[in-house]
């Protein structure tokens, strides 16, 4: 009779925790000072200061239910962060509360993950291996500089599946608003909204030395504007080589909404980085080549170099400092490339400062 009692109680308890959901709560904390050519010298993050919320759920059978909730600001006055999130400016809506991720889903090992609601964005996601200041600071890649350049996806599918031998896919599907929306005048249509679905294919290669990466998408409420890219690197020892190219060909009414520049854009880029790490220093050098073809005012190259050198105090705590220098063609590729988005042929920026981890 006590065996069973037992027995009982422990299924009991079994089923408690069967249903239990853990919920982890981590983040980052960066702040730093920065000065660059035509903008006076002001607090600046290098990395999204960051607040994440996950959890997970056993379901049984290997399947968990997953959520993940992700707040952005900016840590020099404790505002919310508008980021770069094209498809939030086209949508009217740069300052989201959440401002990073916000989705719920479902994952298995065998089968893989599915996300719904406002996910990374797959592209530049994978294509951020090929940079080793990761799409930030000012020394990030110009690939992530394009005018259609978002961290983040709203309205969105995205799967991930397991890795087989090193090789993975992921791709997401966006729902897109209303292509074209009459105003109160029924001959007048509001042109600002050029909506259509979005979607992303990619597909990542990786062992303990080598990686190889391609993505391809029709980018969410763009007007269908396209773009490619295409990625790899190798380590030997405590070095590593990347390189990248990446390419979006935008309609001319997002170019018009973004630049007031009635004309079609196509932007090409090139990476080329190299990553040394000794113990706790690790030393990054990037060249970028960005060109830009336009009828329009915003027709030109650039060409970018950053420099950077982290000092580990200890697992989660950095000391950093990053230089970088652009030289445009022409002023109008400045607003383009410039991270402080001034009209100049050229930018030097200077930024160290401190990231927590927690």
């Amino acid at each position: 009779m006590k065996k069973t009692v037992v027995a009982i109680a422990v299924g009991f308890l079994a089923g408690i925790a069967h249903a239990q959901t853990n919920v982890a709560i981590n983040g980052q904390l960066d702040i730093g000072v920065l000065k660059e050519t035509g903008s006076d010298t002001r607090m600046m993050r290098n990395h999204d200061n960051l607040l994440r919320f996950k959890g997970t759920e056993e379901l049984g059978n290997g399947t968990q239910a997953v959520f993940t909730l992700e707040s952005r600001w900016d840590s020099s006055d404790g505002a919310r962060c508008s980021g770069n999130n094209a498809t939030d400016r086209l949508h009217g809506t740069p300052g989201v509360d959440w401002q990073g991720a916000a989705n719920v889903g479902v994952q298995n090992r065998e089968w893989g993950r599915v996300l719904l609601g406002r996910v990374s964005n797959v592209s530049g996601e994978n294509y951020s291996k090929v940079d080793p200041f990761l799409f930030d600071g000012i020394a990030l890649s110009v690939g992530n500089m394009t005018l259609l350049s978002s961290s983040q996806t709203p309205n969105s599918l995205r799967y991930d599946s397991p890795s087989w031998h090193g090789l993975r896919f992921n791709g997401s599907y966006s729902v897109g608003k209303e292509s074209h929306k009459r105003n109160a005048d029924e001959n007048a249509i509001d042109y600002h909204a050029y909506g259509n679905d979005g979607f992303v294919l990619g597909a990542v290669y990786e062992n303990d030395r080598f990686f190889l990466l391609a993505d391809i998408e029709r980018i969410q409420d763009s007007d269908n504007s396209w773009g490619w890219n295409v990625g790899t690197g190798y380590t030997i020892n405590d070095l590593t080589l990347t390189l990248g190219y990446h390419t979006h060909k935008i309609s001319h009414a997002v170019v018009n909404e973004l630049l007031k520049d009635d004309n079609g854009m196509k932007q090409n880029s090139v990476t080329a980085a190299a990553k040394y790490q000794t113990g706790p220093h690790v030393f990054k050098f990037s060249y970028n080549w960005a060109q830009v073809d336009s009828d329009g005012a915003y027709n030109g190259h650039s060409n970018k170099y950053g420099f950077g050198y982290d000092y580990a105090l200890s697992k989660r705590t950095t000391l950093y400092t990053i230089v970088a220098y652009i030289d445009n063609s022409n002023s109008k590729m400045g607003r383009l490339y410039n991270t402080n988005g001034t009209e100049s042929d050229s930018m030097t920026g200077i930024n160290f400062g401190i990231t927590h981890r927690f």
